[in-house]
């Protein structure tokens, strides 16, 4: 048995030797690895102890002279670089003063022109009204005054008993033709008071029934003379509408004197009013014609200012349906047209029957 366990034994023992002489090699080569470093090490230190000598030798080998004339040109040549660097930096700031300068004065220019095209244009703006208010004072009281006389002159001669029917005739045109220019008068008066924001309106209670009636007996001359018929067809219940009587006269007025230029010989022109709206809530007053009717593409414009259904026909200067629409859109209503080429057409308008827009 001890002799089975003795080779177990050197068997370990010669494992463990094996290992440690491996170690031992690895140590000695790790060991070489560093002494060829730090050899190497203290050769390159060597190396640069003998060119630091090697240098101070040759510096210690140069005069004071020599040396001190390398200082002052190292010296020379740092100020002229710097110079160079200040000079340069002062042009650059220079320029940009100067860009600042004349930016300024060009900007100060600039207000101080357009300062004085707006004081200009402030006082041909207040040249302007002081003159609109003199031509409206001229128009309101020089030119109406004298149209009223002969309006009035027209119509003593038109209605009085003896006169020739010749001269009653020519008296009625007279008569017409003033109320033409008075209507235009009021139109132009109109629209300087609607652009001023001027336009005030009186409200009270009416029955459009009797407005529709004294408007239509106006204009019945006008319409004969034409060889037209009016007619006058109001509903009942259209009583108790809250509006401005003068201005309901003017709209149907200015409907009514358009259906008249508008409407051939033999043509007819109706006028109706009746209750519409829910629960009857508004009154529509309607102006028919049979006259030539107006193109789809102008009932969009119809109702602007200067706006001509016939750019060829000049009767009147566009104001009348533009200041109506003003008119019933104040109280407020809504205004519009229907129409066909060559069968004529019919202009609605709206009133509220019982309550003001400042209630």
């Amino acid at each position: 048995m001890a002799s089975d366990k003795e080779p177990s034994q050197q068997s370990e023992r010669e494992k463990k030797d094996s290992s440690g002489s491996a170690s031992e090699q690895q140590a000695d080569v790790n060991r070489d690895a560093e002494r060829v470093v730090a050899d190497k090490a203290k050769r390159q230190s060597r190396s640069d102890s003998d060119a630091s000598r090697d240098l101070g030798r040759a510096d210690v080998g140069r005069s004071g002279a020599e040396r001190q004339a390398e200082g002052d040109e190292r010296l020379r040549v740092e100020r002229e670089a710097s110079d160079e660097a200040i000079d340069a930096e002062r042009t650059r700031t220079d320029a940009a003063t100067e860009m600042g300068r004349t930016h300024h004065q060009a900007s100060a220019k600039s207000s101080a022109d357009l300062l004085s095209r707006e004081q200009e244009s402030h006082r041909k703006t207040q040249t302007a009204l002081t003159t609109r208010e003199e031509f409206l004072a001229i128009v309101s009281h020089d030119l109406r005054n004298p149209l009223n006389h002969i309006s009035l002159a027209a119509q003593e001669l038109s209605e009085g008993p003896g006169e020739p029917q010749e001269v009653k005739e020519i008296a009625a045109s007279i008569k017409r033709s003033a109320g033409e220019m008075l209507r235009l008068i009021q139109d132009l008066l109109d629209i300087e008071r609607i652009a001023a924001g001027k336009l005030v309106l009186h409200y009270e209670k009416h029955d459009v029934c009797e407005i529709i009636k004294e408007v239509v007996n106006d204009f019945k001359g006008d319409a004969a003379a034409k060889g037209i018929t009016l007619t006058a067809k109001p509903e009942a219940g259209c009583d108790d509408v809250i509006c401005d009587r003068s201005r309901v006269q003017q709209v149907l007025s200015n409907l009514i004197g358009n259906a008249i230029k508008f409407t051939p010989a033999k043509g007819e022109i109706c006028v109706r009013c009746a209750r519409t709206g829910p629960e009857g809530q508004d009154v529509q007053v309607s102006v028919s014609d049979t006259g030539a009717g107006i193109a789809p593409e102008k009932i969009e414009s119809i109702f602007q200012r200067f706006s001509q259904i016939n750019s060829r026909d000049r009767r009147g200067i566009g104001l009348g349906l533009y200041i109506a629409k003003m008119m019933v859109e104040e109280h407020p209503g809504r205004i519009w047209v229907e129409s066909k080429l060559g069968e004529g057409s019919t202009f609605h308008f709206t009133l509220p029957v019982r309550s003001s827009p400042t209630s």
